[in-house]
């Protein structure tokens, strides 16, 4: 009888990959601060972890989601290796498209881990590029791994039910507008409010459309608030996703509301992200039998980006 592993965390080189130069937010000095944490951490040998290596997606998972136009577009920009993929935050380079399906394959790596009690969670670092809709790249983000794995779920894993939570700071609009007029997708949103960030969405109004009005929440945060706002919004995405009584949770952990972000401006503190983390991972194994995949998204001071998600790893690591 094989054992499940507490949580499969996937880490390689392959991630690295994923990085828009000098100058750039989203490089991969990201992954290897937190790596660099991690280790010094002691969590690696201290708890029962796993190290996936990362794995690149197949074509047919990124047409679960995206449009084939879309898809060969990426394919030419990145032989070319020039250009930008939308209006200039998310630039091509050569190598984009394998970089993008490293990250994808990776995030339906850690679904299968866990739909197949390989591991009970599962965490992808450099996934959670929520900002990708099925036509276009934003925002960082070229392949939306968070909603391929979504479809993956629905289609191959007989999931009726699935919640997704979102602690980005910036709003998670490709996956929201990807599963508007989904009544199985469930999402709960806490963000900085689209009136001060982009993308300038995820207002308390959009809860989904015709048989999934109602499985939206959007909870937009304002510029300044910290730990008390969010674990107040915590408390409503509890209270939610103890209504809809999923099959799995996929969270994405952004740390980019941590006060030290240069590009948002919410006051996180440490034990605030920690705290919605935990929430939800208790949600977790109170509802679905700790069925749970984890995402890194934002997060663009590299120190603390790094701790957030070393926490995230304690937090996932640990038993309940």
């Amino acid at each position: 009888m094989v054992l499940m592993t507490e949580l499969c965390l996937i880490f390689g080189e392959e991630l690295l990959l994923y990085s828009f130069g000098p100058g750039h937010p989203m490089r991969s000095d990201r992954i290897t601060s937190f790596w660099k944490e991690l280790e010094k951490s002691g969590l690696l040998r201290d708890r029962e972890i796993e190290v996936c290596n990362p794995v690149m997606a197949k074509r047919e998972d990124l047409l679960l989601f995206h449009d084939e136009e879309y898809v060969r577009f990426v394919e030419e920009a990145s032989r070319r290796g020039i250009g930008v993929l939308d209006y200039g935050d998310t630039p091509a380079f050569s190598g984009v498209f394998e970089a993008s399906c490293y990250v994808v394959g990776s995030t339906l790596l850690g679904l299968e881990k866990v739909m197949r009690k390989d591991a009970l969670h599962a965490f992808n670092p450099m996934g959670g590029l929520h900002h990708a809709r099925k036509n276009a790249a934003g925002g960082f983000c070229v392949f939306n791994d968070v909603a391929i794995a979504i479809s993956k779920a629905l289609r191959d894993y007989c999931v009726e039910k699935l919640l997704y939570v979102d602690l980005d700071a910036h709003h998670g609009d490709g996956v929201l507008y990807g599963f508007y007029d989904d009544p199985r997708v469930y999402i709960a949103d806490v963000h900085e409010s689209g009136r001060f960030l982009y993308p300038g969405t995820g207002f308390r109004e959009e809860k989904g459309k015709g048989k999934a009005e109602g499985t939206k929440l959007n909870i937009p945060l304002n510029p300044g608030d910290g730990d008390e706002e969010l674990l107040l919004a915590i408390e409503e995405v509890r209270s939610f996703a103890r209504k809809v009584k999923p099959d799995i949770i996929i969270i994405q952990c952004g740390a980019d509301g941590l006060s030290s972000d240069p590009l948002t401006h919410l006051r996180y503190s440490h034990e605030g992200h920690r705290l919605a983390v935990q929430a939800i991972h208790e949600l977790a194994h109170e509802l679905c039998e700790g069925r749970l995949v984890a995402t890194g998204g934002g997060g663009y001071n590299r120190k603390d980006t790094a701790i957030a998600w070393v926490n995230v790893v304690d937090v996932l690591s640990s038993c309940k």
